[in-house]
């Protein structure tokens, strides 16, 4: 008795399950966004300045004296030196490399002028050891809108493809979007645009 309700419930359900399962095609659709500058992180080193007299190395310019002389300079350009941050961080993952008295700093702006002053100053000490580009983060509509410009071209890329193997696309049966707002520069500008990719799948008639 029991085999044959169990039996009966199986002939119910194998149909419900064909039922669910339809073919599909699944593809990424692409499309770019331009990636926008929001602002800019200099940081610079100020050391003190040694030069070799016979056997070893003889202190030149002391450390404090170095970072008056820049700050001089800085001030001198149009940048007020309070708005530089020390960055002990750095100073201590470069500590087992240094063989002076060494301070880092950065300063962040989203003044390109500014970078660009920096960029030229010299001073006895000082070297600019990196310059990042933060860029602009995506807003929830512009995520939208771009995911909507992806699934467009998922559709157009399914419905050729679909063509071929003589069949067409029904309803969209699934959407992954990963996409985050967060947005990056390449390395040297090289290029500003940026990859917006969504997966979808699509019923296969």
């Amino acid at each position: 008795m029991k085999k044959i309700i169990f039996l009966m419930a199986l002939l119910f359900t194998v149909p419900l399950i064909a039922q669910d399962h339809k073919n599909t095609i699944t593809v990424v659709g692409e499309t770019e966004t331009i990636v926008d500058d929001d602002s800019y992180i200099v940081l610079i080193a100020l050391q003190q300045v040694l030069v070799y007299e016979g056997q070893g190395e003889v202190e030149v310019t002391a450390l404090d004296e170095v970072k008056k002389n820049y700050i001089k300079k800085v001030e001198a350009s149009g940048i007020d030196f309070n708005q530089f941050t020390r960055n002990t961080y750095y100073e201590f993952a470069m500590s087992y490399s240094q063989n002076r008295e060494s301070e880092y700093y950065h300063f962040k702006t989203s003044n390109k002028e500014d970078v660009r002053k920096l960029s030229k100053l010299k001073s006895a000490g000082m070297s600019v050891v990196n310059t990042e580009v933060e860029a602009k983060k995506l807003t929830n509509e512009q995520l939208v809108d771009l995911s909507k410009k992806a699934i467009d071209n998922a559709k157009e890329k399914a419905n050729a493809l679909a063509k071929e193997l003589n069949k067409s696309i029904g309803e969209i049966i699934s959407i992954v979007d990963q996409n985050s707002s967060a947005q990056y520069i390449q390395s040297y500008g090289t290029s500003t645009s940026q990859s917006h990719a969504v997966t979808v799948s699509f019923e296969l008639k």
